[in-house]
């Protein structure tokens, strides 16, 4: 039997029937001993089975099944020949390009021999910038899907679009290289377009997805020349997309562009010392009145960093090019859901001394990118860059402009000096004083009046910053056999209990056994921060100490003689914050207080958790009472006294 033409997947099937993947099986198992059964296998790869497209479109059109009322014509855009894997970058190029070609010529590909074909890409590129050597990897099976997918897709331009998304749901590009979710290319385009206005030349750099090039250059709408020097393989795609789109792709450097883009990290620049040194080569090469976003990990852009990438980084500030510093909330990446963004935009430096230049910082940890906050965000970046007078008149909504020395100076995160950790991006630090009187009103409790400080706030610092300046103490937990506890003697804390705090004291152990079996155990003291790792983040302040803390948990202690400004209930609170796995604890940033707010806050916060737990237990007896009282009448065991008087009365 010869081979069909295309072939389609279940997870092809659902996207051209426009139904969910679980139904194509649904129809697979009720329709098997019909009159019509469902089209059977002709191929099995990797696993999958392989079906005949043409036979599954005339199956779902005969039985009138899905939601799609084109699947005839629809079915190339969803399948592909024999032998095509849509995680192969080369095969992807290939067929990219033959339908660039078809564009190009205005002829088809399919039906032409690979020599017809080869004449015809080195005509329309004599200096093989994007064509020549992926028509060359074509074979004849892919010329002729190209036609059938520009006819299905309705368009070359779409076609070429379907492939893309295709190639990003396989994973080949996985991780931080990733895809950006919609939210993320909307904020990317829109800050892009604000800062292309009026801008001639748009160079784009590896990291920069086709169709999300193409987007931003139809917002900016004027019609910029683009410019790629990369000859990659990401390089050639964008050529053939700004093809495909009817742009002009001159020749030149990425920084003989007035308006850059680049995304990292790249196959060239994958770990954070080669993104910060490709980062510095562009900052360096910026001409007059350029401008460049850069999109990277968060990691590499503003969190903590090892002291040789950090002294890189530093060094990239003090060139005075970065203007704006932007962390995003995490999500953005469609393939690392859990990693924070953030973004850069560089400028050529100023020619003020370095004690007088500024950075915009924002912090959208806790704002989520909804249209309103990109708008604010776009707005508040491009004010930035101002003269004095713009950035004076400007009522900034996320953003604080910080001299750049103040974050030369900044061990750590270079978004933590304002120690905003908890804090909502939407709150602003001058409206704390009057948020806090209005919420210590609304409680109706006594607690200590604030008033607006005066002195600057302490930096975040790491936990491993923070042990190696003798600020902390790390204490391992002690292994602890669970059938050695019981009812009676020390409490024991383990890990589990870090979720439940209120079941800290059902476990218990004999001091004479801890001593004999654990004679190096050690006991907490009052204000010890007991903590775990995973399988996320907890941590509780122990008030009375004397306890055994129990592996794999583990115990931070603030070192009375030098605290560091450091308070065990912020310790624990930025711990319930963070994320990583097991290692990341060295990384957790810790927010700090002046010495002189420490004994008051630590004495506030106490009388505030006092309160909360009386309220608690209030609570609790309310519920119990409730509970007893409504079993009690309905099983006819007590009689309510105020509900009896009223019938006693009533003659």
């Amino acid at each position: 039997m010869s081979a069909p033409a295309l072939l389609i997947d279940s997870a092809g099937i659902a996207r051209l029937a426009a139904v969910r993947r679980p139904v194509v099986s649904v129809w697979r198992a009720r329709f098997a001993q019909s009159e019509d059964p469902f089209p059977a296998p002709r191929r099995t790869a990797s696993g999958r089975a392989l079906f005949d497209a043409a036979e599954v479109a005339q199956w779902l059109v005969r039985t009138e099944h899905g939601n799609n009322l084109d699947v005839i014509a629809d079915a190339a855009a969803a399948a592909a020949p024999l032998g095509f894997d849509s995680s192969d970058p080369q095969q992807i190029a290939a067929v990219d390009a033959l339908l660039v070609l078809r564009a190009l010529t205005g002829e088809p590909v399919g039906g032409a021999s690979l020599d017809r074909l080869a004449d015809k890409a080195r005509a329309a590129d004599p200096e093989d910038l994007c064509l020549v050597r992926e028509i060359g990897a074509a074979d004849a099976a892919s010329a002729t899907w190209a036609d059938a997918l520009a006819d299905a897709a309705y368009s070359t331009l779409d076609g070429a679009r379907v492939l893309e998304r295709r190639h990003a749901a396989s994973g080949a590009v996985g991780g931080s290289r990733g895809p950006l979710s919609g939210l993320g290319e909307r904020m990317l385009v829109a800050l892009a377009a604000a800062l292309g206005v009026d801008r001639s030349r748009v160079a784009f750099a590896t990291g920069v997805a086709p169709d999300l090039a193409m987007r931003i250059l139809d917002a900016i709408g004027s019609e910029p020349d683009v410019l790629v020097d990369s000859d990659d393989d990401a390089g050639r795609a964008l050529r053939r997309r700004a093809l495909l789109s009817g742009r002009v792709v001159e020749p030149g450097d990425t920084a003989d562009g007035d308006l850059i883009v680049s995304r990292f990290p790249t196959p060239a620049a994958s770990n954070a010392a080669d993104v910060l040194r490709a980062i510095d080569e562009l900052s360096l090469g910026l001409a007059p009145d350029t401008r460049a976003v850069v999109v990277a990990p968060a990691s590499v852009l503003t969190d903590a960093l090892v002291s040789a990438d950090d002294r890189h980084r530093s060094a990239i500030l003090r060139a005075g090019t970065v203007r704006a510093i932007v962390r995003l909330e995490p999500g953005l990446v469609t393939s690392a859901p859990r990693e924070r963004l953030a973004v850069w935009v560089l400028t050529p430096p100023p020619v003020s001394p370095i004690g007088e230049r500024y950075t915009a910082l924002v912090d959208l940890t806790d704002a989520p990118l909804t249209s309103a906050t990109i708008g604010d965000l776009v707005s508040d970046v491009v004010a930035a860059l101002g003269t004095a007078r713009d950035v004076r008149a400007h009522a900034f909504r996320f953003t604080r402009i910080v001299r750049t020395a103040s974050l030369l100076a900044t061990r750590g995160s270079l978004l933590g000096a304002d120690s905003r950790a908890g804090l909502p991006a939407s709150i602003s630090l001058g409206e704390l004083p009057a948020r806090i009187d209005h919420a210590r009103a609304a409680l109706g409790v006594e607690t200590a009046e604030v008033a607006p400080a005066s002195a600057p706030p302490l930096a975040l610092r790491s936990v491993e910053a923070l042990i190696a300046d003798r600020h902390l103490r790390l204490l391992a937990g002690t292994r602890i056999d669970p059938a050695s506890t019981s009812s009676e003697g020390l409490v024991v804390v383990t890990a589990d209990d870090l979720d439940r705090p209120a079941a800290i004291g059902e476990r218990r152990i004999d001091p004479l056994l801890l001593a004999t079996r654990h004679p190096s155990a050690q006991l907490t003291e009052p204000g010890d921060i007991v903590f775990r790792t995973s399988p996320s983040p907890r941590a509780w302040v122990d008030p009375d100490g004397s306890k055994v803390v129990a592996a794999p948990a583990r115990v931070l202690r603030v070192r009375s003689a030098d605290a560091g400004g450091l308070v065990p209930e912020l310790i624990a609170a930025d711990i319930d914050e963070s994320r990583g796995g097991p290692g990341a604890w060295r990384r957790w940033m810790l927010r700090r207080v002046a010495p002189r707010e420490r004994a008051p806050l630590r004495a506030t916060l106490g009388a505030l958790a006092a309160e909360r737990d009386a309220l608690l237990r209030r609570a609790a007896a309310l519920d119990d009472y409730a509970r007893l009282l409504t079993a009690g009448v309905s099983a006819g065991a007590v009689t309510l006294a105020d509900a009896a008087a009223p019938a006693s009365t009533a003659n």
